[in-house]
């Protein structure tokens, strides 16, 4: 799991050229996001005192608010990507003055 998450720090930091920055940035907030998740879910497997018991400290629970706060950032910027998109190819409307 270390390794993963370097490699997603090292990603971070190293967007391609010519890679579109919105999908980069989408992809790589919706990995981290499962990554939390799955942090979360470890952490409340090992504090677990016995195998009923359900994330006693909430920790899984705050993973999941971190993770859907980190995917609602990574749908404003597939709405501000769409945007950026439409106006590129929208060709521009020439008005008539009467």
């Amino acid at each position: 799991m270390t390794d993963a998450l370097s490699a997603m720090v090292d990603h971070g930091t190293s967007r391609p050229a010519g890679v579109d920055r919105f999908d980069w940035s989408s992809d790589t907030l919706d990995e981290l996001a499962r990554a939390v998740v799955a942090i979360g879910e470890i952490v409340e497997r090992s504090t677990a005192r016995s195998l009923t018991e359900e994330d006693p400290d909430g920790i899984a629970a705050r993973a999941r608010e971190l993770a859907t706060a980190i995917v609602c950032c990574r749908n404003s910027l597939l709405v501000e990507s769409a945007a950026t998109r439409l106006r590129r190819t929208r060709p521009d409307v020439i008005r008539s003055v009467s």
